[in-house]
Parts: C-alpha cells; structure tokens; sequence
C-alpha cells in the first residue's frame, strides 16, 4: 500500500459500465493462499489460488465500484504484498504479476476503465521520473503541459467509466472549476450518479457560494 497513486486511489469512488457484474481472473507465482479485495483498508472479498490461478465474481456497485485487489498474507506481516486499484466493471479484468510495476507489484488490464488507469499510472511515472531528472525550469514546464494533456485525453476517452472520475477527482486542481462543471456536464447519466462526483458537484457549489 505505497505510493502517492495507490494512496489517492484508497480515497476514491468509481462508476459503472454496462451490466451489472464483474469477473477478475488472475495468475500468480503462488502455488496456494488467498487473493483479497478491499473497500479501503476492510477486506469485503476473498480467493483461494488453485493452481496459480484465482477468481473473484460478483456485482457492480453503480456508486462505490473501486476496490483494492492484494495478495497480502493477512496472518504473517512479513510475507511479500503485491498490491493495486482495481475497477470492477463489465467484463473480464485480468490481473498478473510484476514485480517491477509502478502499480504495486500487479497489472491489471482486460477492460477499459482499467487499461485507462494502467497506461495513465505508466505513463504518469514516466514524466514524473523526468521531471526529478529536469535540468531547467523550461524543461519542466513541457514535461507538466505533456502530463496535462495526458490528463485530458484520459478524461475525454473515458467519460463513461471510472477513468474519468479517477483523473477528474485526483487531478482537480489542474483544471478550473469551469472546467471541471464542463467534464461533469459531458459524463454518462451512470457516472453522474456516482458519490465522487455528487461530492464533486457539492465541492463546487459550495466554492461558488462562498
């Protein structure tokens, strides 16, 4: 549970795409033990790895559908935890692992709010290690307007799943409150329901009254 991306996705809230059930299928260097979903830090799922292989099923939250996928050994602290934001919406997610991956040691993939996520928090850390390596102020201004953008088409290709919510809720402060009434006003009915962005909504009426 590391990184400043990890921890932002704890707080978030998602969406839901068509249908109403979700499926993970995940392979791991484990021969046995146990997968877990979490809401937060509460584990709400479970399970068993058979043959290096799990699977969890079930059906989509439409207002809270963001979860935490981790191999964490609930009973020995010192094992190896693998950890990642997962969306679970239509479709098959697919989970593997890597140890060398920014997203806590697990890819996932297969649908499209989740490769939107992937290829942002890849891309993301990309620029993030070129900007701590930038030798000029100019430098660093093209590597922020080249996140900026990045930001952007994740939004626009994405305003009918988590995606969107994700990069508008963790990336507000790039955007004006314009702006940000703009993407809400272009999100798909579904999307509007969701608490992240009813909390958004509340956040800039409030703004706008004070």
């Amino acid at each position: 549970m590391k990184g400043i991306i990890i921890a932002a996705i704890l707080l978030l809230c998602g969406c839901t795409p068509t249908g109403n059930r979700y499926t993970i299928e995940g392979t791991t260097s484990k021969s046995d033990g146990f997968y877990y979903l979490f809401s937060g830090y509460d584990v709400v799922d479970s399970a068993e790895v058979v043959a290096g292989r799990y699977r969890f099923e079930g059906e989509i939250d439409s207002l809270i559908p963001m979860r935490n996928i981790g191999s964490t050994n609930l009973s020995d602290p010192f094992a190896t935890t693998r950890f990642a934001p997962v969306i679970l919406e239509a479709g098959t997610v697919t989970v593997t692992e890597d140890d060398n991956s920014p997203t806590g040691g697990l890819i996932v993939s297969g649908t499209k709010g989740n490769n939107a996520m992937r290829d942002f928090v890849i891309r993301g850390m990309e620029l993030r290690e070129r900007n701590d390596f930038a030798f000029s102020a100019q430098e660093r201004k093209q590597i922020n307007q080249s996140y900026d953008k990045l930001v952007t088409k994740i939004i626009e290709r994405n305003l009918n799943n988590f995606a969107s919510v994700y990069m508008l809720t963790l990336s507000g402060n790039r955007f004006s409150d314009e702006l940000k009434s703009k993407y809400i006003s272009r999100l798909s009915p579904a999307m509007q329901r969701t608490k992240a962005i009813q909390d958004l909504k509340m956040s800039l009426q409030t703004t706008k009254t004070e």
